[in-house]
């Protein structure tokens, strides 16, 4: 059965005083009104709330710091019900009480100190009232309500050792990777013998792309270990020795073995480098992927000293140094105990492993949000009975085994194509298998359909990814609680052939399915996509790689000038910060209140105004330009602001465009009092500008080929500077959310550090207004391969723009990339 958070504020609780007249706050409500109603307002849940369901009751801090916390244990008593009030209300029946630390109160501030607790969704999205609970999280909270002096032993424990109890009781489901780490011992401890290495034949080498994660994808692994790259294998057998058994210092062998021509071998990197050590030498050294840097140094806190300048090998034994003085593998033993006849450091790994993947989305709130999904029960739905039994989904493709293996969509879509010899990338299999085990989350729906023409259930997904061999006839699964189950017909709607696809963002169609199999009797803001939502200071502050005090700047500038025009070099993201800015300004995230165009050389009067332009039939008949329209709305709206947003602003002929219109741009020229007839105006017809329409422009101050902007319409606006925000607190947020590590985000910043220093202290040709901002280094994606894709950055779009700035001046460029490494 579903569990449940209700969440009260006790500064905004109200009480119906008609059916409980002595009943004045929360807390008397929640300790005498033994049966006591709660309204649910995210409706998506109203069908999902049934008799029996266990709740606890929140109490929110309300504004007192550090008072909030579960005050309650309750179960439903009552089935939803609309009959009063806005909201739908359920009645609960309330089974324990207690409302102060001193009685054994579950405390927010508690639980936001351990990792278990800290990625709730009521600890990331406190604004809601109703918080669906995974079973998981519902039997770690009660066992923090039974046992609340656990709870607060804990809280004083170290980051590690917290993180430690933590995985101790989720062992179970991340002890996957053994088995392959076994046989990877096995192979790597032969490297100890010198022996065996001089008698190696490349067969025996080759072996080792099957025993080295960094070798999973098969391009990386025919590049290294197909063919032969050296003229004979004597220089493999050598490079190995000296590895492994040679006189000079580890480290120094490291460096030997990546950047000597006498030891280098190609296709052997850094990370397949750090991986061949800690196979071989794993009582002394931990694996050095990025999933365990990202693990010890964004989430435990751990910090290996990094120092600009450090080569890879001298990083590797930092990071060695710090795990070994913050004793984790002594706290691993004390703690977890010994779970395999393995080296220790191979345990660890998978420990940093279970951190990497419990974290890895936490901050980003984009995810938080349901998915809506349709998946396909198998042809003719012979699937469907299983589903519904086991109380499941699943997906095929049982030859790619457990997707968690693979790193990318990309990797996945090789397997295949290598597995069934296809002559094409079968790119849709590959995508729902990435969707499958990455994209879907607990608390997500899913639509079950048969065919094209028939839905069958609605559910909501209740585990993460799960595998094995023995679940019926498909093996990668996720377990759903079924909401409604039946037989609707959708031979009208366009539904895919493909195995899953995510329907959420299509809002009118998502409403449709919804209707259909009757979970809303008609479209409710609540199923909308885009609906509006407020945006905050901590959301801005979170989006932009701004300071506080440049986006108040702005903010007051829109207030009074009511133009702006934000300018910076290229990638300082300026077209992104506009929207931002409208949305904080406004204090609602509300597209249909911004309208974005850009300018260009060819762009006309005619089209941002008024003109005569040809319609379907081909007659030339008058027509609105697009800020024409725009201010027409906003006259129709005269409560509510409107943004409309000009990028590249001075590339377009701003005297031509704006024409006439220029004067009333002005902040105090606003209003009906100041509207003028425009060139293509109708006898007696008027045009102003409202006072609820603000214009934020965009301009590159490092395109050459640009004139700045008129000083007629510059006077009119304000203009704010963007910088590059490598060294903001937000920036660096930013990538830990996509998986990338502390010491190499620091690489990042201190590399564009210089970079940018450079071109400001070039006053002749450059300067402050040419610098690289940040955008370049902002992937939509989880960041795999960590350095893989910071040199694909600056091969192929910094290196680039660094040429064109330093034309003549090639070694210039070479000698500042040249730093990274």
């Amino acid at each position: 059965m579903p569990k449940w958070i209700f969440q009260g504020n006790p500064k905004q609780f109200t009480v119906n005083k008609d059916k409980f007249p002595d009943l004045h706050d929360i807390n008397q409500y929640v300790k005498d009104g033994k049966i006591i109603d709660w309204s649910i307002r995210q409706k998506h849940h109203t069908q999902e709330i049934m008799v029996g369901d266990q709740v606890f009751i929140w109490r929110s801090d309300g504004g007192d710091k550090n008072t909030g916390g579960i005050i309650a244990l309750a179960e439903v008593y009552s089935e939803p019900s609309s009959e009063d009030g806005e909201y739908p209300q359920v009645e609960l029946k309330v089974k324990e009480t207690r409302l102060n630390e001193s009685e054994g109160m579950v405390m927010r501030h508690h639980l936001k100190e351990l990792p278990e607790a800290s990625n709730l969704l009521i600890m990331r999205l406190a604004q809601l009232t109703n918080y669906k609970l995974t079973d998981d999280e519902f039997d770690m909270l009660l066992k923090f309500w039974k046992q609340p002096e656990l709870l607060r032993t804990r809280v004083d424990k170290s980051l590690v050792e917290k993180y430690l109890l933590y995985y101790k009781e989720e062992y179970e489901g991340f002890s996957n990777e053994f088995k392959y780490l076994k046989e990877s011992y096995k192979y790597f401890q032969q490297f100890k013998d010198p022996e065996y290495i001089k008698t190696m034949e490349w067969e025996d080498f080759q072996l080792i792309g099957q025993h080295v994660n960094a070798y999973r994808m098969a391009i990386a692994r025919s590049r290294a270990f197909g063919q032969m790259n050296a003229n004979s294998i004597d220089k493999y057998r050598e490079s190995f020795l000296y590895l492994v058994h040679g006189d000079d210092p580890l480290e120094k062998r490291m460096d030997q073995f990546l950047n000597n021509d006498q030891y280098k071998l190609f296709g052997v990197g850094a990370n397949a480098l750090s991986e061949i050590i800690g196979n071989i030498f794993p009582e002394a050294y931990c694996f050095y992927n990025q999933r365990d840097r990202v693990a010890v140094e964004n989430e435990l806190d751990i910090n290996p000293g990094y120092q600009r300048g450090d080569t890879f090998s001298t990083r590797f034994m930092k990071f060695q140094q710090a795990i070994k003085a913050h004793n984790v593998a002594e706290l691993y033993e004390k703690i977890i105990g010994r779970k395999t006849d393995l080296p220790v450091y191979y345990e660890v790994d998978q420990f940093f492993s279970f951190i990497f993947d419990k974290n890895k989305d936490k901050h980003s709130l984009e995810n938080e949000l349901p998915k809506y999904w349709l998946v396909a029960a198998g042809e003719n739905g012979k699937y469907w009975p299983y589903f519904k039994e086991q109380e499941q989904i699943s997906i095929g493709w049982n030859e790619l085994g457990d997707l968690r293996k693979y790193k990318d969509k990309k990797e996945i879509a090789e397997t295949l194509k290598e597995t069934h010899n296809y002559e094409h990338t079968p790119s849709n299999d590959a995508l729902a298998n990435e969707q499958f085990v990455r994209e879907m989350k607990e608390g997500d729906y899913v639509f079950v359909k048969i065919g094209r023409s028939k839905l069958v259930a609605y559910g909501q997904v209740t585990s993460p990814y799960q595998y094995s061999q023995e679940n019926g006839d498909q093996h990668s699964f996720r377990d759903v609680d079924w909401i409604r189950i039946g037989d609707w017909d959708v031979s009208d709607l366009p539904i895919h052939q493909k195995t899953l696809t995510d329907v959420t963002a299509y809002e009118d169609y998502l409403n449709d399915l919804l209707q259909r199999i009757e979970v809303i009797k008609e479209p409710v803001a609540d199923y909308k996509v885009n609906e509006s939502e407020p945006y905050t200071t901590d959301d801005i502050t979170r989006d932009l790689f701004m300071d506080l005090e440049s986006v108040e700047d702005a903010i007051e500038s829109l207030d009074y000038k009511k133009n702006i025009i934000l300018q910076g070099p290229p990638g300082v993201g300026k077209t992104f910060v506009a929207k931002r800015l409208a949305y904080y300004h406004l204090g609602t995230k509300t597209p249909d209140h911004i309208e974005m165009i850009q300018f260009h050389q060819s762009y006309s009067y005619e089209e941002f105004i008024r003109g005569f332009k040809p319609d379907t039939d081909g007659n030339f008949v008058l027509q609105d330009g697009l800020f024409y329209q725009f201010c027409k709305k906003a006259q129709e709206h005269p409560e509510e602001n409107f943004y409309f947003i000009i990028d590249e602003i001075n590339r377009g002929n701003l005297s031509k465009i704006f024409g006439e219109v220029m004067m009333l741009i002005e902040a105090d020229k606003r209003g009906k009092e100041f509207e003028i007839q425009t060139t293509y105006s109708q006898a007696g017809e008027q045009f102003y500008i409202p006072e609820n329409v603000y214009v934020i422009g965009t301009m590159n101050t490092a395109d050459r080929s640009l004139a700045m902007v008129d000083y007629a319409l510059r006077r009119r606006f304000a203009f704010i500077d963007l910088q590059p925000g490598f060294e903001t607190d937000s920036f660096k947020a930013f990538l830990q959310t996509k998986g990338v590590s502390q010491g190499f985000i620091e690489t990042i910043v201190s590399l564009m550090r210089e970079i940018n220093t450079e071109i400001v202290n070039d006053k002749v040709n450059l300067g402050k207004g040419f610098e690289i901002g940040h955008s370049y280094f902002t992937p939509d994606q989880d960041i795999q391969d960590e350095q893989a894709w910071f040199e694909r950055v600056l091969r192929l779009e910094v290196e680039p723009l660094l040429k064109e700035y330093w034309f003549d001046q090639e070694d210039k460029v070479d000698e500042l990339l040249s730093r990274y490494q």
